[in-house]
């Protein structure tokens, strides 16, 4: 995938968001051809069963697959260059390992810029690895 959207040669970085990130479906032109961003957030979600750690970013982002905007396609390149960075993570489950499932939510309050929704957020895991 790095490949293909020519991102393999470009610089990591180690979130892959901006923290406090505020896009709106209104600010700048549309992009001239939406088919490039479209493609990259389907391959995104296909990613996203191995890679939970993505997971929301992605999701934000697939909030704008009708009209997306320039802005939007840079924090998806930076979805990119994350994944560049943590090509090795992924799930590890541990034969003999204490089998307990945790949960964790989390929520903010009218968080979306555009709909003034609400986002909650949450992670289960069995033992010491997510599996939801």
């Amino acid at each position: 995938m790095l490949l293909k959207y020519e991102m393999f040669n470009r610089k990591s970085i180690s979130t892959p968001m901006e923290t406090n990130l505020r896009l709106c479906a209104h600010e700048r032109k549309d992009l001239e051809d939406p088919t490039i961003y479209q493609q990259l957030v389907g391959s995104l979600i296909y990613l996203t069963m191995t890679r939970l750690d993505i997971l929301f970013a992605v999701g934000v982002m697939s909030r704008y697959m009708q009209k997306p905007k320039k802005p939007h396609l840079e924090a998806i390149r930076r979805i990119l260059r994350y994944i560049k960075g943590t090509v090795n993570y992924g799930l590890i489950y541990k034969k003999g390992e204490e089998c307990e499932v945790y949960g964790y939510c989390d929520a903010d309050y009218a968080g979306d810029h555009d709909t003034r929704r609400s986002t909650t957020e949450y992670v289960f895991s069995l033992g010491s690895t997510a599996i939801s």
